[in-house]
């Protein structure tokens, strides 16, 4: 009984060795943890001793793991929602799984980049979420790594659309590119209630002349390019509650250099925002994720963007990649 008992020690604590170089694993702590358990309980099965340590891990706030196959289903090499193909790092939201005993999912992608898709087959519209707004996708350049979007409530706001919000979005894999440019909206200034106050006359040149519905429709509303925004400033229209919102956008800057101020104010924005405006994404954020892609995988992400394992095109979870593990000792 007594060699029983030292060989189950003795499995455990090469298990827990071997693991050990996962994240979330304590060599020191969690072993010799493990290891006085397994002494002290020499009939305990193996699996609680699995168990337990994974439960230690999740304890110390790391990320859940992955088993050691995956559903293949949720890595295609191209998808597609009306006329863009969906590819990774991007992924449809249809597509995340949950792991098992742990209250998240993961995806076959960046967490930043989930695209849903709003009716499905040919007219579908691929829309993205950043900081909390939808935005249609209207293209994704793979090679450039760059991807178009425009505000989709703008989309359907008609020729006079108002703008409610600028673009936010966490900076981990997302950022502006040189080709934008901003447009900035003062909407509500020199409100007609209980105020006599008018625009000044060198600022009618920039008046928003459409019909712009509620809530901007009390007072006089403006829209400035780069190059004009010091008469705003001039005017303090982002002081004093003079102006009830400023909003500024960015917008692609071939598309507005190509329109002046007088089709600007007629609506001529409206045409602007259309077009949308460009961001480009990063490749890899985090050594396990680099080294994942580096070995021909694929890096499943968690809700929280953390890093949670390489999927590899055969369906299994690679440690650290997918490459053969004889060609790693080459």
């Amino acid at each position: 009984m007594k060699n029983a008992s030292s060989l189950s020690s003795a499995v455990e604590l090469s298990w827990c060795q071997e693991a050990s170089s996962c994240p979330g694993y304590n060599t020191e702590v969690d072993c010799t943890l493990l290891a006085t358990m397994a002494a002290r309980l020499p009939r305990f099965p193996v699996l609680l001793f699995v168990f337990l340590a994974v439960h230690i891990a999740a304890a110390h706030g790391d990320p859940a793991p992955l088993p050691t196959t995956y559903d293949g289903s949720m890595c295609p090499e191209s998808s597609s929602c009306g006329n863009v193909s969906i590819r990774y790092p991007f992924y449809l939201s249809s597509t995340t799984r949950n792991i098992t005993d742990y209250n998240t999912s993961y995806s076959c992608g960046y967490t930043d980049l989930e695209i849903f898709c709003q009716d499905e087959g040919p007219t579908g519209t691929p829309v993205i979420f950043l900081g909390g707004d939808k935005y249609t996708i209207l293209n994704i350049d793979y090679d450039s790594k760059t991807i178009i979007l425009a505000d989709s409530d703008v989309l359907l706001g008609g020729s006079c659309p108002a703008v409610r919000h600028g673009v936010s979005f966490n900076k981990m894999w997302l950022h502006n590119t040189s080709s934008n440019d901003n447009l900035t909206f003062y909407f509500n200034c020199y409100s007609t209630r209980g105020h006599d106050e008018v625009p000044p006359p060198d600022l009618v040149t920039y008046e928003i002349g459409c019909n712009l519905k509620s809530p901007y429709a009390d007072g006089a509303s403006f829209v400035f390019t780069p190059d004009d925004h010091d008469k705003a400033k001039e005017h303090a229209l982002d002081q004093d509650g003079r102006c009830k919102e400023v909003v500024s956008v960015p917008v692609r800057s071939e598309v507005l250099m190509a329109r002046n101020q007088s089709v600007l104010v007629t609506g001529g924005y409206a045409e602007v925002l259309w077009y949308g405006f460009e961001l480009e994404w990063n490749r890899a954020t985090t050594d396990q994720c680099d080294l994942c892609e580096q070995g021909g995988g694929k890096c499943a992400y968690s809700q929280k963007r953390e890093f949670t394992g390489c999927l590899c095109s055969n369906a299994k979870v690679g440690h650290p990649d997918c490459r053969p593990r004889s060609s790693l000792l080459e």
